[in-house]
């Protein structure tokens, strides 16, 4: 077969009604004088270049027709090109096929929809962007040559924004871009997959490869389906078969089936594969099962794992399942919600996706939830998480609304559902990393969150599912309750949402502590910006005030922006952006970590922790994301990889700030591998210079597995007005450290104290290769002064550079006399690198190639 790529560099044009006929090469016929004039208009100057994928949002501001959308409020100025009709266009050679053979135009996504001409002829129309489209051509390319390939993408059609009714939604697609709390209206269109010429006697399509582990797990069975296209006279059943290779070793082979109908079927049994796991529980070796029809060969990458759910331990009678089983072994599913990398999602980088996803790994993660305002994630994005190591729920493209959030039962609707499925199930069966199917994100009516027994539309995913899918886990939408909200002390609260704002210095931890869930599916704590991104996003004049009085921060943010409230835990001292910024960023990493470690304190119990969420699909001011737009993690990600650690010790606390009373605080410990008896763990209560107030020692008699707590110390009589850190160490039976937490706490009534630090004073040393090489050492030493505070390491090149410096920043204060080692490992970059050192109490640092 013969493969010509139409991807790359095209022309765009917009077209107004049905002024896009007259762009396409075709003869158009109309009244008046509007035939004289198409022909005037259409060899008028007005293309501009295009790329493909891509978005038309993103190519008509590198064509300067638009600002930046991510600047400011400019994505404002964008909002009108939605309701546009836009032609693509550009002029490709397809060589002259043979006796026998077919030449298929291939789009694989088009959003929303949109008609192929080639040469002026209409060859078809593409019906979504998640249905891809195989377009018969050969008539038209039979002679080879060059020919003209036009896409008339289609307006977006009507949905809901985020405040609106789900009810009113008629269409399967992400519904972020309409309007969301952390995306302004972006509304994507364009050519957002690849374009190819195929040309052979054989063309396969709809190919399905399905792998399913026995119980025994002593083999597994692939299962390949899909549909043949064989010119006239060819034959292909006696050359169809099937291979599964291993490091390119052919470990299974079998025959498959081709029907008079075209029908592809078959499976092939795997003797004793090896078993994929989760990040941090084992390898993931990938096989590639190859699959040969006449002259064809397909390659799928796929995997071999058993997964399926269990109730939990000590949850209610009546409840969901919610803990996994992986291979035979109970596993806590910690990890973040997903949304898509970036809201114009024809523009997604592979390299940033497995940038993203690289960043999940890091940080512990086991399980991404693809959420349901955004898309069903691409091949680019499975495939990283198949090699990572990280589960999959996906939900399917419908999401709830302010004002009413159950899909319609119309039955075109639901009709029109059951084929989305068809078109988005089966291509995603290979992937290992896919644990299960959600119906969509919050779905609920007045009796609660929806289940299939009162929506239609449920009914008919999981019917689907169940039919393409047979055997992986489905939920009918996330939270499935059966009450909504997190809360404590309620066991009607089994799998739930929220909160997503920090709740204040006691009260955060009261209701954390308090938590019953079996799920904890959704929630997070907001904070701002990274300092280089909101460098880049907001404009010098608008940057004060940072609260939601300046329009400029209620365009960017307005649902995520607590200003108020970061203000008041500092005892209103805060005066300039950069105090803002540290100040919430801090609120949101201890705040974050501390939710995501109450809930960890009880597995099983709650066997699933997810905040949201990893990264945002939009430039925000303000947001709970904790990696920015930009790909640069905020404080709140290292802080979560600490919690997400395997082996801890945490501590409880009733509060932040202790207002002048006793400072307490509960060490507790988990060990997911397993300890031995004979550990030791050790609180002590620091002031600011490292003095000791008050030490407490448990020795550990017996193993140490699920949560529990160690013991607690506590303080009557600490400094006044004060910082005070809480160290807490566990070691091994001789002596060797398993993990170390400090925790800053102010004993005044807000942490106006940690405005007052003294400043300290730091060395530090660089090691790097120079431009060749991606890796540095960054060794800091603590030489003077009291602790140092939110030391971090940050990349600070230009916003527009390319690339990532992945930093392993550590969230806790460095204490007097401690060092601290920092590896950056530098990603996709070009031009030179800098990077800055600075924390609360130290003056910043620039750090640079030399």
């Amino acid at each position: 077969m013969t493969t010509v790529d139409l991807s790359g560099s095209w022309s765009i044009r917009e077209a107004l009604g049905d002024t896009w006929q007259w762009y396409v090469d075709q003869p158009v016929t109309a009244r008046n004088n509007v035939s004289a004039a198409a022909g005037v208009v259409a060899r008028a100057p007005g293309w501009l270049p295009a790329r493909v994928p891509g978005a038309v949002i993103a190519d008509l501001h590198r064509a300067g027709e638009l600002p930046s959308p991510y600047v400011g409020r400019s994505s404002r100025s964008a909002e009108w090109v939605s309701t546009r009709s836009w032609v693509y266009r550009r002029s490709f050679s397809a060589p002259r096929p043979g006796a026998g053979e077919r030449a298929v135009l291939c789009l694989d996504g088009v959003d929303p929809g949109g008609t192929v001409f080639v040469d002026g002829v209409r060859v078809g129309s593409v019906g979504g962007l998640y249905r891809p489209a195989r377009l018969d051509v050969t008539a038209l390319v039979a002679g080879g040559g060059e020919h003209r390939l036009a896409v008339v993408v289609d307006p977006a059609p009507e949905s809901q924004p985020q405040v609106g009714r789900t009810d009113l939604v008629r269409v399967h697609a992400p519904r972020m871009g309409y309007g969301w709390d952390f995306c302004p209206r972006l509304v994507h269109q364009g050519i957002w997959r690849g374009v190819r010429l195929e040309i052979g006697t054989t063309l396969v399509e709809a190919l399905s490869v399905r792998p399913r582990v026995s119980e025994d797990l002593a083999s597994a069975t692939v299962h390949v389906s899909g549909r043949v296209h064989l010119s006239s006279g060819a034959t292909a059943s006696a050359a169809a078969s099937a291979e599964v290779r291993l490091g390119g070793a052919v470990v299974a082979a079998g025959p498959v089936d081709v029907g008079d109908d075209g029908v592809l079927l078959g499976a092939v049994v795997v003797p004793e594969p090896a078993l994929w796991w989760p990040n941090g529980l084992g390898e993931q070796p990938l096989y590639e099962v190859v699959v040969h029809v006449g002259e064809v060969s397909h390659r799928v990458v796929t995997g071999f794992r058993r997964a399926a759910f269990t109730r939990n331990a000590g949850g209610p009678a009546g409840a969901l399942p919610y803990t996994a089983v992986v291979n035979g072994q109970p596993v806590e599913l910690t990890g973040w919600n997903w949304a898509p990398a970036d809201a114009l999602y024809g523009e997604i980088a592979a390299a940033k996706v497995e940038h993203l996803v690289g960043l999940a790994r890091r940080s512990g993660a086991r399980l991404l939830r693809v959420w349901g305002g955004g898309l069903v994630e691409t091949p680019a994005f499975y495939a990283a998480c198949d090699r990572a190591g990280l589960f999959v729920w996906q939900e399917f493209s419908q999401s709830s609304s302010g004002m009413q959030s159950a899909p319609t039962d119309d039955p075109a609707f639901v009709a029109h559902l059951r084929a989305e499925a068809n078109a988005v199930v089966p291509p995603r069966t290979h992937h290992p990393s896919l644990l299960m199917w959600g119906g969509g994100n919050e779905l609920e009516d007045d009796a609660g969150p929806l289940t299939e027994q009162r929506s239609p539309a449920l009914a008919a995913l999981r019917d689907e599912v169940a039919r393409l899918d047979p055997g992986r886990h489905w939920v009918a939408t996330s939270p499935t309750g059966p009450r909504f909200h997190f809360r404590p002390d309620d066991d009607e609260r089994h799998d739930v949402h929220g909160p997503w704002e920090h709740q204040g210095l006691t009260a955060h931890y009261t209701l954390y502590d308090g938590g019953t869930a079996l799920a904890h599916t959704e929630f997070g704590v907001e904070g701002m910006a990274n300092r280089r991104l909101w460098t880049a996003l907001v404009p010098p004049a608008d940057r004060w005030p940072v609260g939601r009085e300046n329009p400029l921060y209620r365009h960017l943010g307005d649902w995520w922006n607590n200003a108020a409230l970061v203000q008041e835990c500092f005892g209103g001292r805060l005066t300039t952006p950069g105090e803002f910024r540290r100040a919430s960023q801090f609120l949101q990493a201890s705040g974050l970590a501390y939710a995501v470690e109450a809930d960890r304190r009880r597995w099983p119990r709650t066997s699933v922790v997810l905040p949201w969420q990893l990264a945002e699909s939009y430039p925000n001011a303000w947001c709970t994301a904790v990696v920015d737009h930009a790909g640069e993690p905020k404080p709140a990600f290292h802080a979560v990889s600490r919690a997400f650690a395997p082996e801890r010790v945490t501590g409880r606390l009733d509060r932040l700030a202790f207002d002048g009373g006793p400072v307490g605080v509960e060490a507790w410990l988990w060990s997911s591998p397993g300890r031995a008896a004979g550990g030791t763990v050790t609180a002590r209560l620091l002031d600011a210079h490292g003095v000791v107030l008050a030490e407490e020692r448990w020795p550990q008699a017996d193993a140490v597995a699920t949560p529990r707590a160690a013991g607690r110390l506590t303080v009557a009589a600490a400094p006044k007005a004060a910082v005070v850190l809480a160290e807490l160490t566990w070691t091994d039976a001789d002596g060797t450290l398993i993990d170390r937490e400090v925790v800053p706490l102010s004993t005044a009534a807000d942490l106006t104290p940690m405005l007052g630090l003294e400043p300290a004073t730091i060395r530090f040393h660089v090691e790097h290769p120079g431009d060749s090489g991606p890796r540095w050492t960054v060794e800091v030493a603590h030489t003077a002064g009291p602790a140092v505070v939110g030391l971090q390491l940050s990349d600070d090149r230009p916003p527009e550079s390319t690339g990532w410096a992945v930093v392993d920043n550590d969230p806790r204060p460095l204490l007097p006399g401690e060092r601290r080692r920092f590896t950056v490992e530098w990603r996709h970059d070009t031009g030179p690198r800098r990077l800055l050192l600075e924390s609360w109490n130290t003056e910043p640092v620039l750090l640079e190639d030399v």
